[in-house]
């Protein structure tokens, strides 16, 4: 086990930060399934966007120089150009052509009058136009020219950057596979919902939700189910599941009690690198590795848990995915104060509130204690408070963290 040099937070951070040197090996993928996957390459443009002059607007293609004095123009309308259309051909002076919006401007032309300033009557347009208004015209390269470096490695593909990969015209990408992530609960008082609960049962609350906190952040999760308070049992469990997996995380099982087995299962198999860190709720979370593989000891109470995952587990998805770690943290103003007591980080439930007219604030919710459900339910964020930091009043600014 570490010598005790890992106690807070931030020296948890930074040992997971060391302790995963590489990234994930990265593979090509094509851009059907690149949605939610990290970029392992830079995104060189091959082309430039737009392809080619078009229109911003529907209306009439016109050449500037037909614009009369008093801003009017009466011009024959001798072509139509339609959105992708392949042909377009030249407008002469005193002509204009009828185009909708994206479609090719002709050569000659420079400039769009929208169609609220145009009144057609027959083969002729009458238009109105400020001689210096906006040409409503989108020019070859103005959003992107060819060779720019559009998306750096690291950069997570989401619906815009998809957007972007497919006008590029590319059809794969260079990512970082998703890790794989085996989730184990343990615990005799266990049961699988919707089940029989016998005397003493409880529902599994925590493997659904880590599940979807898992997925939300990147991973792809392999449901180990429930284990028993039996260390043969739960060894054989992470054991199997260490060679094919990139990361365990495991709840309950992992305090002082005479059924906690799990610290004592990993410093046998592998190696407890640090364990019970100065944090409220969450004291006793756990890091080490099994067959090599690395492992999250989370608690067993669902708040404490969340806390874990949130402040930790999402740490290590980042750097199994070559991302940087570090907390994406606000600091809002408290709409209440705050006691707190203890020398370590403490978290606590909060509510984004944002009334008309005031800036965002954080409303710490009521905190029976690291069991809540109903606390974890009604949260939307975790009110981070570092060590040393006292009791804070109304208006106090406080890292707040999204759950």
């Amino acid at each position: 086990m570490n010598d005790g040099k890992v106690k807070t937070l931030d020296d948890a951070l930074a040992f997971i930060a060391s302790y995963v040197e590489a990234a994930i090996p990265s593979a090509r993928v094509s851009l059907s399934a690149a949605h939610g996957l990290v970029l392992a390459e830079d995104i060189v443009a091959p082309v430039s966007l737009p392809r080619f002059d078009n229109a911003a607007m529907d209306g009439f293609a016109i050449r500037t120089e037909d614009i009369l004095p008093d801003g009017t123009a009466c011009l024959k309308i001798t072509q139509t150009i339609a959105a992708g259309q392949e042909v377009v051909h030249a407008l002469p002076a005193g002509e204009a052509a009828r185009i909708t919006t994206g479609a090719a401007l002709p050569p000659g032309a420079d400039r769009v009058v929208v169609q609220e300033a145009a009144q057609v009557a027959g083969d002729m347009v009458h238009l109105t136009a400020d001689a210096g208004g906006k040409p409503h015209i989108r020019r070859i390269g103005e959003d992107v020219s060819r060779g720019d470096v559009l998306l750096k490695a690291g950069t997570r593909i989401g619906a815009g950057q998809l957007a972007l990969l497919t006008a590029l015209g590319l059809r794969s990408v260079l990512v970082v596979p998703r890790p794989k992530v085996a989730l184990l609960s343990t615990g005799n008082e266990l049961v699988d919902s919707p089940g029989f609960l016998k005397s003493g049962q409880i529902y599994d609350t925590n493997r659904p939700m880590l599940s979807r906190m898992l997925q939300a952040a990147g991973a792809e999760v392999t449901d180990l189910g429930i284990a028993a308070d039996d260390p043969q049992a739960i060894l054989a469990k992470l054991v199997e599941a260490a060679s094919g997996h990139d990361l365990l995380v495991s709840s309950g099982g992992a305090s002082v009690g005479f059924a906690d087995h799990l610290t004592q299962i990993v410093s046998r198999r592998g190696f407890l690198e640090f364990w019970k860190l100065d944090l409220r709720p969450g004291k006793p979370i756990g890091f080490g590795d099994v067959d090599d593989c690395p492992i999250l000891l989370l608690p067993g109470n669902p708040f404490a848990a969340a806390v874990g995952f949130n402040l930790l587990g999402r740490a290590i998805i980042a750097c199994l995915e070559g991302t940087k770690p570090g907390r994406n943290v606000w600091r809002l103003p408290l709409r209440q104060p705050v006691s707190r007591t203890g020398g370590g980080t403490q978290v606590l439930p909060g509510r984004l509130r944002h009334e008309p007219g005031h800036a965002m604030t954080v409303e710490p919710l009521p905190y029976p204690g690291s069991a809540s459900l109903r606390a974890l339910a009604l949260a939307d964020v975790m009110i981070v408070l570092p060590p040393g930091q006292g009791n804070i009043p109304a208006g106090g600014h406080v890292e707040v963290l999204r759950i």
